[in-house]
């Protein structure tokens, strides 16, 4: 029983991160963490432009709070507003530099755009990073993958733990839908790592690095 009612409550977090990221797309949020603290819940959103979210956004900063509360059937959750580490390290300015200059340049030019979009990533100190770009980019619907060689990207478990932030974005273009999907993981230790007091951190996990630049046809990024 203990079980169920722990994953169910990961379950109604995963969604309820879901419907805020959804919710702020539009104010560079690019991570949502969830705490539980002896005063009741509280929200923490993480985004580029924090001074630009609080101020313009506070309306929807209060919908959201009420609208938690009701999901969760308890006391409307505080939300606060936190800056990320680097532009860079955010996913949602990735994502909408990348879409920028496909509408600009075209999107013949997705392998140089997503090559330099990953550059920028690992230089500002990601430990790993992924770029996938989908749709009709050529004469037919494809989807592409990039990740540089070197990267770590969790797949499985817990990879919030890890520091792994994602998002997705759609960008319409004449010739049809383009989907891009950017991952990048910070610097937050990694199971089985030697931390500076001599321990090792817990927990399972074994990412693997994978050097390839990985080409598939027929599925479409979204």
């Amino acid at each position: 029983m203990l079980a169920r009612k722990i994953i169910a409550t990961r379950i109604s977090e995963q969604i309820a991160k879901e419907k805020l990221l959804k919710k702020f797309s539009n104010f560079g949020v690019s991570e949502v963490k969830i705490e539980k603290t002896p005063l009741g819940m509280k929200v923490i959103l993480r985004t580029s432009k924090p001074g630009f979210l609080v101020t313009r956004a506070s309306q929807l900063i209060k919908e959201a709070s009420k609208e938690l509360g009701e999901y969760f059937k308890q006391e409307p959750p505080h939300i606060d507003v936190e800056a990320t580490d680097d532009p860079m390290l955010n996913p949602e300015v990735i994502a909408d530099s990348i879409a920028f200059k496909i509408s600009k340049y075209g999107p013949m030019r997705y392998k140089t755009i997503a090559h330099g979009a990953l550059e920028d990533i690992m230089r500002a100190g990601a430990r790993g990073a992924e770029i996938e770009i989908g749709g009709v980019i050529k004469e037919r619907a494809a989807h592409f993958k990039f990740k540089p060689p070197g990267s770590v990207l969790p797949k499985s478990g817990q990879p919030e733990q890890y520091g792994v932030r994602t998002t997705k974005k759609q960008l319409l273009l004449k010739r049809g839908m383009i989907g891009i999907k950017v991952t990048i993981v910070v610097k937050a230790q990694m199971p089985g790592e030697v931390q500076m007091d001599g321990r090792k951190s817990e927990g399972p996990g074994n990412g693997t690095p994978e050097n390839e630049h990985k080409e598939n046809t027929g599925v479409t990024a979204s």
